[in-house]
């Protein structure tokens, strides 16, 4: 058996807390003892504690605590409450030994009064919200927002009928935010689509997965900067209103026509990227977002494929991504195992694609071996003529194009282009979303 010593530690909303091997010494809160499990939990949300701790929830709606080595492998895990919630797949801490979690009807705060690491009092902390009245429910969070906020995301059933003859109201779906000084909850941005999960990241840019069922070809994904609110005024609403719109588009061929669940960001090599999880297919798609001119597009790619199904993922620390699902935990390290194309750009006169590892350079030159299409946003496609060549290190592939048109989605199709030791692609397709281009040196 293994005790392991729980340890918070309070800020003015959200607390942080560690797990390590008990000390002698030291004056503890907590002690929870985990003993050596066979059984794997089931995973259906993680919120990092550290590098090598977390919370989870499990598929039951059961909050769970656990333990990683370097790695990130698991030691052993423990219940942090028995109850089982109807609980969406997302955590967030509060303070005073508290976790709040979302419903479909409430957001509700959860606490271990008698430090015992069991949570044993619950409370609704949000029960009404605009739109409430006319069947509007949460849809996804609650997400640790910035200065001290709590984000969740609420979506109307369905468009809101009128007598016969009169135009729908549609009830929009909106991402509101709560602060516990605030006597109100704050909309910082709207969307005419549902909400079906969403991640922020360091830098305010809100990533939303918007669900539109009728639409085939892919699944689209909003990027959109949030407003800076003032923590000096919690309550203040954002004008003008940020307004939620599918920037990105995950093509359905990528995902093996499967739906992607679970979005978070994190940071490889100082670049700010959101990975997608799709367990149907048991993949994980990666986003590169870019800005130009305050519109968000960027590369789509698939980054990895999994063994087994996950749910769920998020950034324990630079460069360790920790995912979940029905059966347990799931370190995502060495996705550089497989060759596959790692980055996309948009250079003066075409795309460059990046490898992780030496392209067969004879393959690589032949223009026959790429399809590049441009995909109009507003209807119809057109294939461009391809020129390629190799840079020196040959993880580089340069594909002169001429000038990439806006509002556009390249996709590219690399039919034949193995690395130097004979090994195929991870995926020969990827993608980038123009909607305007950035301004090269040579264009100011």
């Amino acid at each position: 058996m293994r005790r392991l010593q729980l340890t918070f530690v309070f800020g003015p909303f959200l607390f942080l807390a560690s797990l390590a091997a008990q000390e002698t010494g030291k004056e503890t809160r907590s002690v929870i003892e985990i003993t050596p499990q066979t059984a794997k939990p089931s995973v259906a949300s993680i919120f990092p504690i550290d590098e090598a701790n977390a919370f989870f929830l499990n598929k039951r709606g059961q909050v769970g605590v656990a333990k990683f080595s370097p790695g990130l492998s698991l030691i052993g895990w423990e219940y942090y409450s028995e109850i089982k919630w109807n609980a969406l797949p997302s955590l967030a801490q509060g303070p005073n030994y508290s976790i709040i979690l979302s419903s479909p009807d409430e957001v509700t705060q959860a606490f271990d009064t008698d430090k015992d690491v069991e949570l044993d009092f619950f409370q609704s902390l949000i029960a009404d919200w605009q739109g409430r009245e006319t069947g509007s429910q949460i849809t996804a969070g609650p997400v640790a927002g910035p200065h001290g906020r709590l984000l969740f995301a609420t979506s109307p059933p369905s468009p809101v009928g009128g007598a016969e003859g009169e135009e729908q109201v549609v009830e929009k779906s909106r991402i509101v935010a709560w602060h516990p000084e605030a006597e109100e909850l704050v909309t910082i941005t709207e969307s005419s689509l549902p909400i079906a999960a969403f991640a922020v990241d360091r830098r305010g840019l809100l990533a939303a997965r918007l669900v539109m069922p009728e639409y085939k070809g892919g699944f689209f994904v909003s990027l959109t900067q949030l407003p800076s609110l003032n923590p000096e005024a919690p309550a203040t609403i954002p004008e003008p209103m940020p307004f939620t719109l599918p920037s990105l588009v995950i093509p359905a061929e990528l995902t093996k026509n499967q739906s992607p669940t679970g979005l978070a960001f994190f940071n490889e090599s100082g670049e700010e990227k959101l990975a997608v999880v799709c367990p149907a297919s048991k993949q994980v798609v990666e986003i590169v977002p870019t800005e130009v001119d305050g519109v968000w597009g960027g590369s789509i790619l698939l980054r990895q494929v999994v063994e087994a199904p996950i749910e769920t993922l998020v950034e324990m620390k630079a460069g360790e991504l920790l995912a979940g699902g029905a059966e347990g935990f799931v370190p995502l390290n060495g996705v550089n195992e497989k060759f596959r194309i790692t980055g996309i750009e948009i250079i003066p006169g075409g795309i460059e694609l990046n490898l992780n590892d030496e392209v067969d350079r004879f393959q690589a030159v032949k223009p026959e071996n790429y399809l590049v299409q441009a995909v109009s946003l507003k209807g119809g496609e057109r294939d461009l003529s391809v020129v390629p060549t190799v840079v020196s290190d040959g993880r580089t592939v340069i594909l002169k194009t001429g000038t990439l048109p806006d509002e556009t989605v390249i996709r590219i199709i690399c039919h034949r282009l193995p690395s130097a030791s004979g090994e195929p692609l991870l995926s020969n397709a990827v993608f980038y979303t123009i909607h305007r281009k950035p301004k090269f040196e040579a264009e100011k």
